[in-house]
């Protein structure tokens, strides 16, 4: 989870940005062994000066945190020219996330792996055997 490992990886780089970090710390893992190379931030503003820097494949961010929320985060990553065509996609514990974020996708904490998984898979066009569709039980389908 280290930026200066991604020089030597060819690895997909995933940026998660979260301020609860023993649920970072968790999908960190979970991705990892499914062969990403991950970098976690856990202030906003940290997780934009790292995309900024490191360039990665996707974002993964939360709707709710100090400082700067989800939606900001977002805004940011779009508007440079730097980062064009960077998916994000936001998740959030909250009933209501808005319709109009400048995402790629949205998901509902808790998400099941395999949503999560299918989603980085089909974000990133990687196959994953086991992503056959992008949404399980008590998920909402990801259209």
């Amino acid at each position: 989870m280290d930026s200066n490992a991604l020089s030597d990886s060819h690895l997909p780089t995933i940026l998660l940005i979260d301020d609860e970090p023993d649920l970072l710390i968790a999908w960190a893992l979970l991705l990892e062994l499914e062969g990403f190379h991950v970098l976690t931030a856990f202030e906003p503003r940290q997780g934009v000066e790292l995309a900024q820097r490191v360039h990665p494949a996707l974002v993964i961010t939360d709707l709710m945190m100090p400082g700067m929320d989800g939606a900001e985060v977002c805004r940011i990553l779009k508007s440079d020219p730097g980062l064009d065509g960077m998916p994000v996609i936001l998740w959030s514990a909250s009933p209501e996330i808005p319709g109009d974020l400048d995402c790629e996708a949205t998901l509902h904490k808790p998400v099941a792996r395999e949503t999560l998984l299918g989603q980085v898979d089909l974000l990133l066009r990687r196959p994953h055997g086991a992503a056959g569709t992008l949404h399980s039980a008590g998920d909402a389908p990801l259209n």
